[in-house]
């Protein structure tokens, strides 16, 4: 929606989402779906010494002749959403690139999009390879941005690495790698200016992933600070892990979502103490740790509104999204800080009913997006 639209609305901020898997739901790949499906896939992927970001999309489950069509038609979607920018967070085959670059070629896209490579398909290329698929896309609304790798697994199938076994079994999660194998693969990419996100739950793989970004940076704080590597998730933190990821300059992108619909399973799987210490999203925002919001979409609502609102209120009435628990209470952020983790001003504006900044967070839920007007990059 253009500034001079006789709509009337409130222009803010873009909305972006950070982490999201936004083209492979639209394309139509299968996932594992369910806890017990998914314990199944980590346990096999572990076994076979690889990680769920080394698994890439079958060529031929891409081979569809409306690809392009499809992707652009979930970026409608964000864009009716009231995103202006979404992160593909581990994108696993060239055909989505190559897809919306063809689209790309046509006229502006619905939103603009950064991709991460799943660290599967960064390996197969080789590093001259991406490179050159980097320079290739680069465009008004389409960005190669880094690799994703992959440190352990989930908290609701108890794949995550935790430092103690769950409070209901006696397991300690998975760790697909350890540091000095993470930093080995992170090293090469890392030199050559490549952003490099990792996915880690628990704190036992929150560890490992800090102490690879010291191993690829050869523990000099000021690279790690210039590259802000990330940390995807970083959902059970200790306060001796949320000092160092604010030493470091380490990154967290959280999901608003996850304290809502996992709500159920903190006890149960950690106990009431460390249950304590899930989410702890007030603590990381005001220890220094930059933070970034993203929905982990389709695992989570891809709209942001309903995100905004679980992250401020702990919960959500709008309809369709009124599921799950509430959030604890060190999962929920003043709306000034909850708004500026989930929207940038270089990436457009979104219009919307009502600035969500300027009334009380009871009223979130009745804000409506009008529109969108993203910028080009």
């Amino acid at each position: 929606m253009p500034a001079n639209s006789p709509v009337p609305g409130v222009p803010v901020p873009g909305f972006t989402d950070h982490h999201a898997h936004l083209l492979r739901q639209a394309a139509g790949v299968a996932t594992a779906a369910g806890p017990a499906a998914v314990r199944t896939f980590h346990q096999r992927v572990a076994r076979q010494g690889s990680t769920p970001m080394d698994v890439l999309d079958p060529s031929s489950a891409l081979a569809l002749p409306d690809l392009a069509s499809r992707l652009v038609a979930g970026l409608r979607d964000a864009a009716r959403a009231g995103l202006v920018e979404v992160t593909e967070m581990g994108m696993r085959g060239w055909a989505y690139l190559d897809a919306l670059k063809q689209a790309a070629a046509t006229g502006p896209l619905p939103a603009r999009v950064r991709i991460y490579l799943a660290s599967g398909l960064a390996d197969e290329a080789g590093l001259a390879g991406i490179e050159a698929r980097r320079s290739a896309a680069a465009g008004p609304w389409l960005r190669l941005d880094g690799v994703k790798f992959y440190a352990d697994g989930w908290l609701v199938p108890r794949t995550c690495a935790v430092e103690e076994d769950f409070a209901d079994t006696a397991d300690r999660g998975i760790l697909f790698a350890a540091a000095t194998r993470l930093a080995d693969r992170i090293r090469p990419l890392a030199s050559r200016g490549w952003r490099i996100a990792t996915h880690a739950i628990g704190d036992r793989a929150v560890a490992a992933v800090l102490d690879a970004y010291d191993l690829a940076w050869d523990f000099d704080p000021a690279a790690i600070a210039v590259a802000a590597p990330r940390i995807e998730h970083a959902s059970v933190l200790s306060r001796e892990l949320i000092d160092r990821m604010a030493a470091a300059g380490v990154v967290a992108c959280i999901q608003p979502s996850f304290a809502v619909t996992d709500a159920s399973q903190l006890v149960p799987a950690l106990g009431p103490a460390r249950a304590a210490r899930a989410y702890p999203w007030t603590e990381l925002a005001s220890s220094g740790v930059r933070v970034l919001a993203g929905s982990d979409y389709p695992i989570e609502v891809l709209d942001p509104l309903p995100g905004l609102t679980r992250l401020v209120s702990g919960a959500s009435r709008r309809a369709g999204f009124a599921t799950g628990g509430t959030a604890p209470g060190q999962a929920l952020l003043p709306v000034q800080t909850a708004f500026g983790l989930m929207t940038d001003p270089a990436a457009g504006r979104t219009w919307l009913s009502a600035d969500p900044r300027s009334g009380p967070a009871g009223q979130l839920d009745a804000i409506t997006v009008l529109g969108t007007e993203p910028e080009p990059f």
